[in-house]
């Protein structure tokens, strides 16, 4: 099974006026994660099924690789992929929909923490920055601590 780590694209900042989770993409965000995308077809052929954090930015960002990808099932909303989710509780829920290929949609510092429990180096702080995708192969059982990283992707420049 092969987990794609996605974070959502460049997103509004934070601010009193607006609720976290209603913050959207810049028109910025959108366009380098369009141009991102097109490269990620490049590596990726398809995606089965795609998970996402169910907050607006992480949505339209799966919303773009669904579209992209022309992946037919649903968006599904998994609240794991929020910030304070559970990595073991990703891969359960990875495993659950019997698929080989899994596009996860999220946020930092969570996915960062996500690729190193599942590669097992726990101590390696990695950063994504938004409309960066992360392949991690597992061969045989999906387990903590058992993936293989197989390539990390940064973003395009909206010019690229």
């Amino acid at each position: 099974m092969n987990i794609y780590l996605i974070r959502h694209g460049e997103a509004e900042p934070t601010s009193d006026i607006k609720p976290d989770a209603e913050r959207e993409l810049t028109e910025t965000g959108i366009q380098v994660l369009n141009s991102s995308v097109q490269i990620w077809k490049k590596y990726v052929t398809h995606f089965d099924v795609i998970l996402s954090s169910p907050l607006k930015r992480a949505m339209k960002t799966a919303s773009i690789v669904k579209n992209t990808f022309e992946v037919e099932s649903e968006i599904m909303k998994e609240n794991s992929m929020l910030n304070g989710g559970s990595t073991k509780d990703l891969l359960i829920a990875s495993e659950s929909f019997g698929a080989q290929e899994i596009a996860m949609v999220g946020h930092q510092p969570d996915l960062g923490m996500h690729i190193a429990a599942m590669i097992g180096s726990n101590n390696l702080n990695i950063k994504l920055l938004p409309a960066s995708i992360v392949k991690i192969n597992f061969k045989d059982k999906v387990t903590l601590g058992k993936g293989i990283l197989e390539f990390f992707l940064s973003p395009i420049n909206k010019k690229g």
